[in-house]
């Protein structure tokens, strides 16, 4: 036969025996539209989370360059002088940041605290962290005796907006301040965080003209690299890290994560891959008076093993695209009505075209490697023997 006659032949065969086994085909189908939605569904929710956190660490805790004391000293110190030089660089803005460890007392309970001291104005400039409202008011620059406090903090110590509670800083210089605010961030930040004004701080720890951290916002975050080397040598500072460096530490955090879904992943697609490759390999044992036919009116082995992948890869095909549809609708689904977590907030997944190709690759193999025991054994089968049933 020539080659289009041999493809034809194929085809023909491989769509005649589904017609045939309707039923038995039509579980394949459902199983391979289970795993694929699962597949989406899965993935999209880690991608979903840990595209969250990174947005979180990045609105809160990071600007696209940020400016560290060096090894040896605990604060950058010549703030004034290196804030305008910074001014001078082309930057879009920056913040300074102050940070220390106290105490806070309200009525009879004390807990340990990080202290976190920011200038208002420059950080909203740079970050969201004052945005991030669970209740009461922001921080303004002239709150010198108002801060805001963590929400968990504010759980365990039963404060509310509005009361009145004592700091006592690493110095032993104690003072009383208005609770203006309580935030949640989603981030290590809730555990014991109070924040008040760079200025307060400075004044409270004696630290004027120092800083703890200076967060720095370019035009584009992708200019990260070629500020680090700007600013290293106009500010005369070495412990300067981007953006990417920043988020390292919660990009693995979350590969955890990744690790057990890919595990789940593996285990369906085993099953699935079990369950196609035996419901076709007992077709085939069902099918060999008809397989041996097939050869007795001149079909090779090659051609025999091709009608079975054929079979496999139409049946994946059409569970991959009913299985697309479900794990986009589950994504969707999820997506508009996420899982709330009492640390986290709320945690959903997000759908991106890229999952349903990664899915379709793996699909596909899957769909062919367990069909290639299957269609080998078909390919081998003794015409003689096939035909009266030996």
């Amino acid at each position: 036969m020539g080659g289009w006659l041999v493809l034809s032949a194929v085809i023909f065969f491989a769509k005649k025996d589904i017609k045939k086994n309707r039923k038995t085909f039509l579980l394949i189908i459902l199983a391979i539209s289970i795993v694929t939605a699962n597949i989406i569904v899965l993935n999209g929710f880690i991608d979903g989370i840990t595209d969250d956190f990174l947005d979180r660490s990045m609105e809160t805790s990071s600007g696209h360059v940020n400016i560290y004391p060096e090894v040896k000293d605990r604060y950058i110190d010549g703030y004034d002088i290196k804030a305008l030089k910074l001014e001078q660089t082309g930057i879009v803005s920056y913040a300074p940041r102050l940070s220390a460890v106290g105490s806070i007392s309200y009525k009879d309970k004390t807990k340990p605290i990080q202290i976190l001291s920011l200038d208002p104005e420059k950080e909203n400039r740079v970050t969201k962290i004052l945005s991030k409202l669970d209740s009461g008011e922001t921080l303004g620059s002239n709150d010198s005796s108002s801060i805001l406090i963590s929400y968990r903090l504010a759980d365990e110590l039963n404060i509310r907006p509005g009361d009145d509670v004592a700091l006592v800083f690493e110095k032993g210089e104690s003072k009383a301040y208005k609770i203006k605010g309580i935030i949640r961030t989603g981030l290590e930040l809730d555990k014991n965080t109070v924040i008040m004004t760079f200025e307060e701080a400075q004044e409270r720890l004696g630290l004027n003209n120092k800083a703890s951290l200076i967060l720095v916002r370019l035009p584009e975050k992708d200019m990260a690299e070629e500020y680090r080397d700007i600013l290293s040598r106009e500010l005369a500072v070495t412990r300067i890290k981007v953006w990417r460096e920043e988020i390292e530490s919660a990009v693995s955090s979350m590969r955890v994560y990744r690790d057990i879904t890919d595990s789940i992943n593996i285990i369906g697609l085993f099953a699935a891959a079990v369950s196609v490759g035996v419901i076709l390999y007992l077709n085939v044992l069902n099918k060999r008076r008809e397989i041996g036919i097939m050869k007795a009116v001149g079909m090779k082995g090659y051609q025999v093993f091709a009608v079975y992948i054929i079979q496999a890869v139409f049946l994946g095909a059409i569970g991959l695209l009913l299985g697309s549809v479900l794990g986009y609708l589950g994504t969707a689904y999820l997506e508009a009505h996420p899982f709330y977590d009492p640390v986290f907030g709320t945690m959903g997944p997000r759908f991106y075209m890229y999952l349903i190709f990664d899915a379709a690759a793996i699909i596909s193999l899957t769909m062919v490697l367990a069909a290639s025991y299957p269609a080998f054994t078909a390919s081998r089968i003794n015409i003689i023997k096939a035909i009266w049933g030996g």
